[in-house]
C-alpha cells in the first residue's frame, strides 16, 4: 500500500511540474550551453533558433554558461533568449 501512495506521490509531482513549465526559446543564430537549476542541476544546451518544449520549469533558476546570463522562470510565460540575453 506504501508503494502505491508513493507512486501516486511521484506522478502528482511530475505532472505539477510539467505542466507549469515555460517554452525555452532561442532568437540566436547559435547555440548555446545551458545550466537549469530546480531540484538538481541539469546542464544541457539549445541550438540556434531552437524552442525547446516545456523546458523551463517554474521556480528554476537558468543560466548561460557563455554570458552568465540567468534568470528565475516566473510561471509558464516563455524564457527567451536573444543576444545572450534571458528574459521572460
Amino acid at each position: 500500500m506504501k508503494k502505491f501512495f508513493s507512486l501516486i506521490f511521484v506522478i502528482m509531482l511530475f505532472v505539477s511540474v510539467t505542466v507549469f513549465a515555460a517554452d525555452l526559446v532561442n532568437k540566436d543564430s547559435r547555440s548555446y550551453s545551458l545550466e537549469i537549476s530546480s531540484v538538481g542541476t541539469l546542464h544541457t544546451s539549445i541550438g540556434s533558433n531552437t524552442t525547446i518544449m516545456s523546458g523551463a520549469p517554474d521556480g528554476s533558476t537558468i543560466k548561460i554558461k557563455e554570458t552568465g546570463s540567468t534568470i528565475t522562470v516566473d510561471g509558464d510565460n516563455p524564457v527567451i533568449i536573444k543576444d545572450g540575453k534571458l528574459s521572460q
